[in-house]
């Protein structure tokens, strides 16, 4: 709880800074957040934070995303639990830097420091680049695009050891990634629903059977100016895993956003 609350502080400090100087240097962001309560037969808490700042240039944008999740469940009748059981513990902090090349051609280069306590993985650091091509832009380039780019990348990965680690690589592992990914955005219904869905694919080239697919949809539905209604669905699947752990993790988010 205390590294959860620690992260988000931090993420939220950034933001800020970000916030205050948007006027001078371009800088803009958003930040949302949620929280869902229970109680009956069994308490449930969870709440989840997700920040991100970015800034565009002529030929280059850059951003920098923070996200973050705890949730707890406790069964009031079962007598054998003494307190509560951790669901939701989880923080990640991502990178991106987009070139353009020429036209529609561009070099993507991104980045992602995560944990995720509850899926036993202590840490993942990973490093990706490649060239990419932007398929279709609307009027509004930065809302309306469809990018897809490829390329190589380096992840490392640590296992907590004492809940078991991923069938034959030990505790810890590195990886030599072949990355695929791609980017939609779109206004939709008249410009008043804002749709975001990313996808990215990683095979290690040193270990094929290990492969990872993650993809994200966010809706956006704007309030007024500065505030909109948000959904954001995430699903993760990862090849490897420890027996005990479920190879496909999914999460589901409805909350408020704040733009700046």
């Amino acid at each position: 709880m205390i590294r959860t609350i620690s992260a988000a502080a931090v993420a939220l400090i950034l933001v800020a800074a970000g916030a205050a100087t948007a006027g001078e240097d371009g800088w803009t962001g958003e930040v949302s957040a949620s929280i869902t309560a229970q109680t009956g037969t069994t308490d449930s808490f969870a709440g989840s934070i997700d920040a991100k700042t970015d800034r565009a240039w002529e030929k280059d944008t850059a951003a920098v995303r923070f996200s973050g999740v705890y949730g707890t469940t406790k069964t009031r009748n079962n007598s054998s639990q003494t307190g509560s059981e951790v669901t939701q513990n989880s923080q990640a902090l991502f990178g991106g830097w987009k070139h353009t090349i020429h036209e529609r051609f561009f070099w993507d280069t991104s980045s992602e420091l995560s944990r995720d306590n509850i899926q036993d993985r202590e840490v993942r650091a990973a490093l990706s680049t490649g060239p990419g091509y932007r398929f279709w832009e609307g009027e509004d380039k930065a809302k309306m695009h469809f990018d897809v780019s490829t390329g190589i990348g380096y992840r490392y990965e640590l296992y907590d050891g004492n809940t078991g680690a991923p069938t034959n690589t030990g505790d810890e592992d590195h990886f030599a990634d072949i990355v695929a990914s791609f980017e939609y955005k779109n206004m939709l219904i008249e410009d008043r629903l804002e749709y975001t869905h990313t996808g990215t694919a990683k095979m290690p080239a040193n270990a094929p059977d290990q492969y990872t697919l993650t993809t994200e949809i966010i809706l956006g539905v704007p309030i007024t100016e500065a505030w909109s209604f948000r959904l954001g669905f995430l699903a993760e699947y990862l090849a490897e895993q420890p027996d005990e752990i479920n190879n496909t993790t999914t999460r589901t988010t409805v909350g408020l956003g704040y733009k700046f």
